[in-house]
This record gives C-alpha cells, sequence and structure tokens, in this order.
C-alpha cells in the first residue's frame, strides 16, 4: 500500500479539530464550552489551509529575515509553521467575508472568559455558525466532496433557542457581555465594509419556523431554502409543509448592525461617487440636512436624525446608517450639486 501523501495527515487533523470544536459548541449545559470551540476551530482552519498549501508545494514556514535558507525555529528545534492570521492573509483578499470571519475569531480567541463564555456564544452566534459553514465549504472546494464533515454531522436538537420563555434570557445573557468582549465586537465589525459585514460567509443567521402539516414519506426533517429567493406566493405555501428551515440574512434593529462611524461613512460615500468625500464633507452634509449630535460629544440628536443615525454607548458618539449613505451619494453624484451641497469645488478621485 502507498504511503499517504504528507498533507492527509494535515488534513485529517483538521477535519478532527472542526468536529471537536462544533462538539464543544453543541454540549448542553456545564459541558459545553464556547472557549473550547474558539480555540479548537482555530486549529481546525489552521491545518486545513497548512494541509492545502502542503499539497500545492507551497510555504507554510518562517524564515529568518535575510536568509532564504534559514527556517525559524521552535524551541524543541522544530520549524515554525505559519501561524493562522498569516495563513488567511496569503489565501483570501482584503475584503473577503471568510478572511473577515476567521479573523474575527482569531481577536475573540484571547478575550474570552469562561464566566462569560454564554453571553459570548450569544452574541456571536452567527459568526461561529458561518465560521463552520465556510471550514466546511473550503475543505470540500480544496479536497473533494469525499472530504465532508456532513456525513458526521446532525442537526442539533434543541430547545433554548425556540422557546419564547427563554427570550429574555438571551437579552439577559447579551448584556452581560464582559466590556472588552462588547468593545471588541463593536470594533471589529465597524472596520468592515457594509458588503462583508452583511454578507452571510461573516455572519450566517438563520429564521427557524415550525411547520405544521401531515408528513409524507418523501418529506425530509429538514428543508434549506433562502427566504431572499422565494415569492410571496411560495413563502406561503412553504407555512404549509413539513420540516422546512428559511434562511434570513438581515440585521435586526439594533445598534452595530449596519452602523458606521463617520471615517467609515465618508469612505463609503467616496466609492460611490467621482469625488474626493472627507469626514468634513460629512460632517457638513449632515449638519445640512440636521441630522447626528447639536454639538461634538452630545448625545442630543438633531430634529432630522431619526433613521439615519442612532448614539452608540461603546463609542460614546453617534454612529450612522447605510440609508445616509445612499441619500448622500444621490445628492453629491455630480459637480453641480455636490458644490452646491458641500459649498467647495469638487476634486475628482486620483486614477486607481
Amino acid at each position: 500500500m502507498a504511503r499517504p501523501p504528507a498533507w492527509r495527515y494535515t488534513l485529517d487533523e483538521a477535519r478532527r479539530q472542526a468536529l471537536v470544536a462544533i462538539d464543544f459548541y453543541n454540549r448542553p449545559g456545564d459541558r459545553r464550552s464556547f472557549s473550547d470551540f474558539i480555540v479548537h476551530i482555530h486549529l481546525s482552519w489552521q491545518n486545513l489551509l497548512h494541509a492545502d498549501r502542503i499539497r500545492r508545494k507551497a510555504e507554510i514556514f518562517y524564515r529568518e529575515s535575510g536568509g532564504r535558507r534559514l527556517f525559524k525555529r521552535n524551541p524543541d528545534g522544530s520549524k515554525k509553521t505559519w501561524d493562522l492570521s498569516l495563513c488567511v492573509k496569503h489565501e483570501f483578499n482584503d475584503n473577503d467575508p471568510i478572511r473577515a470571519n476567521v479573523e474575527f475569531f482569531i481577536g475573540l480567541r484571547n478575550r474570552v472568559e469562561h464566566r462569560f463564555q454564554d453571553s459570548v456564544l450569544v452574541a456571536t452566534a452567527a459568526e461561529a455558525h458561518a465560521c463552520i459553514i465556510n471550514f466546511e465549504t473550503e475543505l470540500v472546494r480544496r479536497f473533494g466532496a469525499s472530504e465532508t464533515l456532513g456525513t458526521e454531522l446532525k442537526f442539533p436538537v434543541f430547545v433554548q433557542s425556540l422557546s419564547p420563555s427563554r427570550y429574555e434570557e438571551q437579552r439577559d445573557l447579551r448584556r452581560g457581555l464582559p466590556a472588552t468582549v462588547s468593545t471588541f465586537i463593536t470594533e471589529f465589525q465597524s472596520s468592515l465594509t457594509d458588503e462583508v459585514r452583511s454578507d452571510e460567509r461573516f455572519a450566517y443567521r438563520l429564521l427557524l419556523l415550525p411547520m405544521k402539516g401531515p408528513k409524507t414519506e418523501a418529506d425530509l426533517a429538514l428543508n434549506f431554502v433562502r427566504q431572499d429567493e422565494l415569492s410571496e406566493e411560495e413563502l406561503q405555501a412553504l407555512l404549509g409543509q413539513q420540516g422546512s428551515v428559511i434562511v434570513a440574512e438581515k440585521y435586526r434593529e439594533a445598534v452595530h448592525g449596519d452602523e458606521m462611524l463617520p471615517k467609515a461613512a465618508a469612505d463609503a460615500v467616496m466609492a460611490r461617487v467621482p469625488f474626493v468625500f472627507s469626514v468634513n464633507d460629512f460632517t457638513i452634509v449632515r449638519k445640512a440636512w440636521e441630522i447626528g449630535p447639536a454639538k461634538s460629544g452630545s448625545k442630543e440628536q438633531l430634529p432630522k436624525s431619526d433613521g439615519y443615525c442612532v448614539y452608540s454607548p461603546a463609542f460614546k458618539q453617534f454612529v450612522y446608517r447605510p440609508k445616509l449613505v445612499e441619500r448622500i451619494v444621490e445628492a453629491t453624484s455630480n459637480a453641480e450639486d455636490f458644490e452646491k451641497l458641500i459649498g467647495r469645488t469638487p476634486i475628482l478621485k486620483p486614477a486607481s
């Protein structure tokens, strides 16, 4: 029998670590450990990317500066392999939602204390779900359908998120999030573009609807469909079928869903208009439209702020919603309108 390729052992370890991570996540009560989930999902991704790079004969070892032949060494003398942060930088583009999701958990790894882990789990469930789905997707894409974890996993049976009596408990857990973790989550999400933050590969949200009606032998226990791909008639028809799960990809009306700080909002406008658009320009527009704080550092809103911004206790300032960016883009798309609104001659952006 031929000896398995070197990457095979690393890939097997990646799959094992992913299954261990999922097991820790799905365990009930005191047996569950979200901190262990983060550690093992981190290792699963690192081993997956190492395995693929070994298979492709790509670099995975740190080298001494100035000497391509000299490897950096661990205390035991073994060659030091790339950490996960460096791997994702080489494997995914800057604005890739999969990379953003992995980097989110890299940053979260050292911020989770055991006594607060249930609060963190509730606050990051969508990102954890996406992280597992992304791993499975990349596993199959890189190594083929035979490597899927699907044959070893089943949909978990649970009641915590589905029982109305537990809704308030879920809210209490969110409110109990430590300030350091809350700040990290807020700042990380705010640093992302709207496209990345709303992508299901960064945060995967499920709306579970219990279905009524007679079950036939042809029915599956679960059917996965996308709500945004259904017509109103198809959605209504689904309500009478057994065991359908509808995927809903949307944010709740809450701070730090898709809100932006002024700099991010100004950058979002500039990305869509042909002119240079600064934070100062953003301030001029919002004040002209009476949106945002009445004065710097104030929690008091100007009269026409509703729907366009909300005060963020984490940042101690107002954050702005995409609808304001849309309105500014419409109002500054040509030079005449830009100058009329901002009060200066527009400067064309440099060619990229």
